[in-house]
């Protein structure tokens, strides 16, 4: 980052995730927290949080993901891991991300973890998914034993109404859709919906849903034959110069310009 994308909007899923920096400096934000990670360090985010990750200032910025469901961790309903801790973090109860930072005091040791994860997924020798298990269960033991697995629900309905929305989003991003109406989906005032929004993503609201849109565009641009009128008006525009204006700041193209280009570059 930059080199292939400019950023990881912010979105959620049902895996447990760590976001390991590999060389430079980059700004993980989790539940409208933003955490500076440097090279060395990493975030884990829990099941459900709302997550993006993005440049600090100007520096690029190189970072692996180690994604996984803490159901795969589980045992019988009787077992004492499975009750106080895997379910709960399942379920969104122990939500506090962790940043693992040098001057934490079990920093090493989660590094370590996560080295050893690295080597055993990347060398695949016979019986590596116990030494990968193994190395999970210890990741979770020294994040808990960090605070990192207390329960923390002070974010959780503002969360909550934040998913709503953005699915909403996905769904109907081709119908109209104005502060107005995100704002009633959230039973806020214009005003406070406008700050909310910002606060939490990073953009204004109109921004991230032109975003969205633009996205959207670009892949019926390379997916179907349909002319750039026939898209734009999919994607919720109207005004095909407004279109046009915005798909060439987001991709420095013309629309035309941009299938051209995918099809001179062999792509169908």
């Amino acid at each position: 980052m930059p080199g292939d994308f400019t950023q990881v909007p912010i979105h959620w899923h049902e895996e447990l995730e760590l976001i390991v920096i590999k060389k430079g400096k980059g700004i993980v934000t989790v539940d409208m927290e933003p955490y500076e990670v440097s090279a060395g360090e990493g975030v884990m985010v829990f099941p459900g949080q709302l997550h993006g990750i993005g440049q600090w200032q100007e520096e690029a910025v190189e970072y692996e993901n180690i994604i996984f469901r803490p159901s795969m961790l589980m045992a019988s309903e009787a077992d004492v891991c499975t009750i106080r801790f895997l379910i709960p973090i399942t379920e969104g109860r122990l939500n506090r991300p962790l940043h693992i930072q040098k001057g934490l005091e079990s920093y090493e040791e989660l590094m370590e973890c996560i080295r050893c994860l690295d080597a055993l997924s990347g060398e695949k020798k016979y019986g590596y998914e116990l030494g990968v298990k193994g190395a999970l269960f210890r990741l979770l033991y020294l994040t808990a034993e960090a605070g990192g697995l207390a329960g923390d629900d002070k974010n959780t309905k503002s969360r909550e109404k934040m998913k709503r929305l953005l699915e909403y989003i996905e769904t109907h991003y081709g119908e109209h859709i104005g502060v107005e109406e995100g704002a009633a989906l959230c039973y806020y005032s214009n005003s406070h919906f406008m700050k909310y929004f910002k606060q939490y993503m990073g953009v204004s609201f109109i921004q991230y849903l032109n975003d969205v849109r633009m996205s959207k565009a670009a892949g019926f641009l390379l997916g179907t034959p349909d002319s750039v009128t026939a898209i734009a008006q999919r994607c919720g525009f109207d005004n095909i110069s407004y279109f046009n204006r915005l798909f060439r700041r987001k991709y420095r193209l013309s629309p035309g310009e941009y299938r051209r280009s995918l099809e001179a570059a062999g792509r169908p």
